[in-house]
């Protein structure tokens, strides 16, 4: 069991506790809109917060097909999200192959609408690609059920000890083996998030920030 994993998770989390509008919040305000059974009742604005919660965890960057298009090239997505608002109630520490099947299977889905539907950017024909960046947090933010495959996710999880060269079952399932191995700690730094903002976060949101600290402060020190 890693000892460090409450003091990484909640020294990510004090960033947001510190500032009421951290961009940070941005997940927060998006996953309980997609998770308090208002989403269904208004697809438009589960787009606005789908959209903003991405701008925030900067996926509107310059090269992203995404800053050409206005928040409704979302809706068919959010959509077949909400038609998968089960995988928002996995249970992680028991979590099987079936499970990970749809998961991955749901990221799959999603790469290809936006490389189907999406054909001109800033009026010219091109093929867009939905990275796994993209994909896993927009799962993230409206399902919770998959950590962000970003740099310092990545960057944490192989010095950890997991090995990664692409977003597949294998590389899942091991975050998820991570997850159930250490759940005493991560559910030790979910009870204080709770305590400070009444929101729960899911088992795979715990384990992104978790990575994305290692991977970041990796990062951090090697400028230093």
């Amino acid at each position: 069991m890693d000892s460090d994993i409450y003091e990484k998770v909640t020294n990510f989390y004090s960033l947001l506790f510190a500032d009421e509008n951290h961009r940070y919040k941005s997940w927060e305000h998006c996953y309980s809109y997609f998770t308090g059974g208002r989403a269904t009742k208004d697809i438009d604005t589960a787009c606005l917060h789908l959209s903003f919660y991405l701008a925030s965890w900067g996926m509107y960057r310059g090269s992203s097909f995404l800053l050409w298009k206005d928040y409704r090239i979302h809706k068919d997505v959010v959509e077949t999200l909400l038609e998968n608002s089960e995988l928002q109630q996995l249970e992680f520490s028991t979590i099987n192959d079936a499970d990970i099947d749809k998961i991955i299977g749901l990221t799959v889905w999603i790469k290809n609408w936006y490389r189907e539907n999406v054909n001109t950017v800033n009026g010219e024909e091109k093929l867009v690609n939905a990275t796994d960046t993209l994909v896993t947090k927009i799962m993230l933010g409206a399902l919770g059920c998959i950590p962000a495959y970003d740099r310092y996710f990545i960057d944490g999880m192989r010095k950890s000890g997991i090995s990664y060269s692409n977003l597949s079952k294998k590389n899942l399932k091991a975050v998820t083996t991570y997850y159930k191995y250490n759940e005493a700690e991560f559910l030790k730094a979910k009870k204080s998030i709770h305590e400070k903002s009444g929101i729960c976060y899911p088992p795979m949101k715990l384990v992104d920030m978790y990575f994305w600290e290692i991977g970041f402060q990796a990062d951090n020190a090697r400028i230093i």
